[in-house]
């Protein structure tokens, strides 16, 4: 790499990659063209690696070497109490789990009955970090602490506990997506090739790439379909350059563009909201909350390029209500990154603030819809569940979260006041038609060029 080059990347930092291998691209095919489409890979029974994986990914991305090495530091095998599991105090454990699930050391002997050591929360100040137990006695774990305390939580509290199942919906919904895309694609792209990846393993984008180039493509076509806004932190800065590395140009790779681009991915949110409309008395009142994920980066390209995706969502959503008539009103808020420890001058609207608005003001109902998630995962069930819902009198974090039907829309009401809050899901079920439908048009926009 030459020196130009290098200050190019010093000078653009996370956003290189949105700005060279993005930005300005061409996109037109040469060649037999192979399309990727890729998703994070949550799977539906509990797998330690692949949190592993996804939170060493958010800590090498937001710290400095320096730091990071110490954040990533190896002590020993993590341990929680999966009764407490957000404990920030020490107590006295009823039992241990560790990452992988497991109540017991290699010698079969309970972790409870072996000799621990508590640690308390590394971000002492966040509320929603929590301490742990840590077990020495068999030297490290081959996994860093911070990882490891994560894993423990949800095995053992999350699968343990709160989804009876022990099983989420993300990847067989999102397979649908995939397997209903495709084979619309094959109809009017007979010689192309398609291959499913998880950009979060890179085995997995290794084996999608190596295929596609021993099919004879020559042309390589990325889209993540499981996020409606492209970010830094996961597409522009880790998976696209992935890409490129594992292609190494061997072929011509193009990114396909954020799917919230697409009318219908639109589409799929506004229709769950004249559904949950009609689902209402005629005179209800209404605040519709549209609820963004969140991110705590000074600079994300995300920022830049969310309005092309959610200015137009806003403007039909408020049209939607409009034509209801009756007193109503519409928010954006944000599930994560808008509380006073990541967000101390308020400047972004956490979601739990929305649905406090819509009750102080006394609406009948408080609608949110998720905006940037195709499918149910760990994340709307249960931790930013457990952060907006308090809102309601009525919601208890340790109450377990059923969802039987994957087909169905995992639709949730609490209460406070006279206000119902009615957390609307996700575009899965009768609402994918219109995500297979952006992905099919965004793909096709491209292999029509060649």
């Amino acid at each position: 790499m030459n020196i130009s080059e290098l200050f190019k990347r010093w000078r653009l930092g996370r956003q290189y990659g949105y700005e060279t291998l993005f930005k300005g691209q061409d996109t037109r095919p040469e060649g037999k063209t192979g399309v990727i489409l890729a998703e994070i890979g949550m799977p539906e029974d509990y797998e330690f690696e692949f949190y592993n994986q996804h939170m060493r990914h958010v800590f090498e991305y937001a710290l400095p070497p320096l730091v990071r090495k110490l954040v990533l530091a190896d002590r020993g095998i993590v341990l929680l109490d999966p009764e407490q599991p957000l404990a920030r105090e020490p107590f006295e454990p009823r039992q241990l789990i560790d990452c992988h699930g497991s109540f017991t050391n290699r010698e079969g002997k309970p972790y409870v009955a072996c000799e621990v050591t508590w640690r308390p929360p590394g971000m002492k100040r966040d509320p929603w970090d929590y301490g742990h137990f840590l077990y020495t006695a068999e030297g490290k774990s081959g996994a860093s602490d911070v990882c490891e305390k994560v894993g423990a939580k949800i095995v053992g509290w999350y699968y343990g506990a709160l989804i009876p199942e022990k099983s989420v919906a993300w990847r067989h919904q999102i397979r649908k997506i995939y397997d209903e895309s495709v084979a619309e694609l094959r109809k009017h792209f007979t010689h192309a090739e398609f291959r499913l990846a998880y950009y979060i393993h890179r085995t997995s984008m290794k084996q999608a790439v190596e295929e596609l180039l021993s099919a004879g493509c020559r042309t390589i076509v990325y889209q993540c379909f499981c996020n409606p806004l492209y970010s830094d932190f996961e597409d522009y800065a880790f998976a696209l350059p992935r890409v490129h590395r594992l292609v190494n140009g061997r072929a011509k790779v193009i990114c396909a563009d954020q799917l919230g681009n697409q009318p219908a991915m639109r589409e799929a949110f506004l229709q769950i909201i004249r559904d949950r409309l009609l689902e209402l008395p005629p005179q209800a009142s209404v605040f519709l909350i549209l609820s963004a994920h969140g991110h705590p980066f000074k600079k994300e390209t995300q920022d830049l390029r969310a309005s092309e995706y959610r200015r137009p969502l806003t403007d039909d959503a408020r049209r939607i209500l409009e034509a209801r008539g009756g007193r109503w009103d519409l928010t954006w808020s944000f599930d994560e990154y808008a509380d006073p420890y990541w967000d101390p001058k308020n400047r972004k609207q956490a979601t739990v603030e929305a649905y406090r608005r819509a009750i102080a003001e006394g609406y009948d109902y408080a609608i949110e819809v998720p905006t940037e998630f195709v499918a149910e995962n760990t994340d709307l069930m249960v931790f930013h569940a457990m952060k907006k819902f308090t809102a309601f009198s009525d919601y208890d974090c340790n109450e377990p979260v059923p969802y039987p039907d994957w087909e169905r829309p995992l639709v949730r009401t609490f209460h406070a006041g006279k206000t119902t809050g009615m957390y609307a899901s996700c575009p899965v079920g009768p609402y994918r038609r219109y995500v297979v439908e952006a992905v099919v048009n965004s793909v096709s926009g491209i292999l029509a060029q060649a």
